[in-house]
């Protein structure tokens, strides 16, 4: 059953592809998905919100943004996908989130846009180069381990080497192995934000914050990987730029 690996040009491919990125999001469970989407009541509802949604930014031809998919020839089926970006710096750290996903007013959102803030400010402060940014990658669990991960790093990796920059994947901890067999470096924990825990405390002192508490409880840790240009990453030889 050989994979072939294409870019996603026809909005119609997304209702295949989101079902895939649903169910994969699912095993394992990812903590921090709910920070970037709605938590809708069903299935059904989720996929057709990430459907509207990358059709929406499929539409808009943005030249830096490309999404991948990889089908399995013999039946048709897409097995897994991906969103690269070529990121002129990190075009969300200067930026203040608006969670508009979750309810205006609720704890989920300010908790939301705090944690997102946070991220994007922790790898703002690292990465200021123009880089290949990996934005999403998710493989059905039903036909893992058989290259189609791989085949969607690669993409971009090799995007990255024509275009002569370097490649950034913020990481799940689950996912570190298989970044640094495609060739990356594990650089260093992105861990929550500090500021996660300071509004928790001034919520406490208000008598509020249990929902911050629960929300707090999951591993919302990462791995910052990084990739040279034109090579993968040499252990015990390679330093990413901001830690040189």
């Amino acid at each position: 059953m050989p994979l072939e690996l294409s870019q996603v040009t026809d909005p119609s491919d997304f209702k295949q592809i989101m079902p895939v990125d649903y169910d994969a999001w699912q095993t394992p469970y990812n903590p921090q998905l709910k920070h970037f989407r709605p938590n809708l009541p069903t299935r059904a509802e989720s996929i057709a919100y990430a459907t509207a949604k990358n059709t929406k930014k499929l539409l808009e031809n943005d030249p830096n943004r490309f999404y991948l998919k990889v089908t399995d020839t013999d039946t048709h089926v897409v097995v897994g996908c991906a969103t690269w970006v070529i990121n002129q710096m990190n075009e969300n750290g200067d930026g203040k989130t608006e969670a508009y996903w979750h309810p205006e007013g609720s704890e989920e959102r300010e908790f939301a846009e705090c944690f997102i803030d946070g991220l994007w400010g922790f790898l703002a402060e690292r990465v200021t180069r123009k880089h290949m940014d990996l934005h999403s990658i998710v493989v059905h669990p039903s036909h893992r381990n058989r290259g189609a991960g791989r085949m969607l790093v690669r993409w971009g990796t090799n995007k990255a080497d024509e275009l002569g920059i370097e490649t950034v994947i913020s990481s799940l901890p689950s996912a570190r192995g298989a970044y640094e067999r495609s060739g990356f470096g594990c650089i260093e924990v992105i861990p929550p934000s500090p500021r996660l825990k300071k509004r928790l405390d001034e919520l406490e002192g208000e008598g509020k914050g249990f929902k911050w508490r629960e929300l707090l409880e999951e591993d919302l840790s990462g791995w910052l990987m990084w990739r040279p240009v034109g090579r993968d990453w040499i252990e015990g030889e390679d330093v990413a730029p901001w830690k040189s």
